[in-house]
């Protein structure tokens, strides 16, 4: 995620990182698959990752078990202009499990969409408009429940 410190409460509590998920397995297997496919200036990419493991609370308590995420992504651009330097595209990014047997779900969904200009090889200029929600009985308490971040970016961007 390219946003940070967005979920803080009134009292400050919260990661720089948030909204990043991350299912603090300390024991995990994933398998994830990428299907790419480009044709002429329309690119697909998705996502389907399973990644199951233990946390460090069940490390210690076996009868919580191990848990379980499915992340599910799909983005779709459409490059055109005369090098293929402009874009608008779409992208949705859905993550749903349980961090242990006994926990209950959560889930995450985010919708961007966008255009861009690679402005040279090297520099790019893009606008987003992004919506992302908090669902499921696992966020119940947590600053988390019934979540919504929504917004719009302007972002330029420099890589070597």
């Amino acid at each position: 995620a390219r946003y940070y410190s967005v979920m803080h409460d009134t009292s400050g509590a919260g990661s720089d990182f948030d909204p990043r998920f991350n299912p603090n397995f300390r024991k995990m297997t994933a398998i994830q698959i990428n299907p790419f496919v480009k044709y002429k200036g329309i690119e697909f990419f998705g996502i389907y990752e399973v990644v199951s493991g233990t946390t460090p609370a069940a490390l210690n308590n076996t009868e919580l078990g191990d848990g379980s995420y499915t992340q599910l992504g799909a983005e779709l651009i459409y490059r055109f202009g005369n090098d293929e330097n402009l874009y608008v595209g779409g992208r949705y990014n859905l993550v749903t499990g349980e961090s242990t047997e006994q926990s209950e779900t959560t889930e995450i969904d985010r919708l961007n969409v966008g255009l861009g200009w690679f402005m040279t090889k090297n520099v790019l200029a893009k606008v987003e408009y992004m919506n992302q929600n908090y669902s499921g009985d696992g966020w119940a308490g947590s600053r988390f429940e019934n979540g919504n971040i929504q917004g719009i970016m302007v972002e330029a961007v420099i890589s070597f």
